[in-house]
């Protein structure tokens, strides 16, 4: 099976199909089915808890010191913006993106509790993930991966066909920035600068 690689905004976009993996379709013809989100554009700003936050309990885990731990999803009641990562360990592009969202995260969340990263793993396995992310010093949640393509879990539908894939939404799943452009693959790196534009301050900070 051959590699395709594409050289676009100083990243390879590679193949997932290359590896014997890739993007799975959407469980209906409406991605955001079963989901119950809001189209209201100003819900982010609400003080409902993001869909998100009860979608994704008890499928997440960060690095406690180096141990996985589950996360608890209280502290990811104030979360309006999301960010989710497509990534992998084997994959060149992702090991160099990878150190720029981790600079990046360092001191953006500080200052902007209401966003969060989550990992959407594309390794073989949960060891080699979670070997990922500490090599990476990754200090935002993934997915178990076990239950990267749970039904009512998963939020594949959100990436293209190859990786890094970065994509930032709202509370309620809307897509506000990705790495594509339609079926143009235009990087992970515009998103940074969209989420440097669109995430705003808590208000009262």
């Amino acid at each position: 099976m051959k590699t395709l690689l594409l050289s676009v905004a100083g990243f390879a976009l590679i193949t997932l199909s290359a590896f014997g993996q890739a993007t799975p379709a959407p469980a209906s013809d409406d991605p955001m089915a079963g989901l119950n989100l809001s189209d209201n554009p100003r819900s982010s700003d609400s003080g409902t808890p993001s869909p998100f936050v009860q979608q994704l309990k008890g499928h997440l885990i960060i690095l406690d010191h180096d141990t996985p731990k589950e996360v608890d999803p209280a502290t990811l009641a104030g979360v309006k913006y999301w960010a989710f990562l497509y990534s992998a360990s084997w994959c060149g592009p992702c090991r160099a993106f990878s150190p720029k969202l981790v600079e990046f995260y360092s001191y953006f969340k500080k200052s902007h509790p209401n966003f969060e990263v989550v990992l959407v793993g594309n390794d073989k396995d949960q060891d080699s993930m979670v070997a990922y992310m500490k090599e990476e010093r990754m200090p935002w949640p993934a997915m178990k991966y076990p239950d990267l393509d749970a039904p009512g879990v998963s939020v594949k539908h959100y990436f293209g066909p190859g990786i890094p894939d970065l994509v930032l939404t709202d509370a309620n799943g809307k897509v506000l920035s990705d790495s594509f452009s339609g079926t143009e693959y235009t990087g992970p790196s515009h998103v940074l600068e969209d989420i440097k534009k669109m995430v705003p301050r808590p208000d009262g900070e």
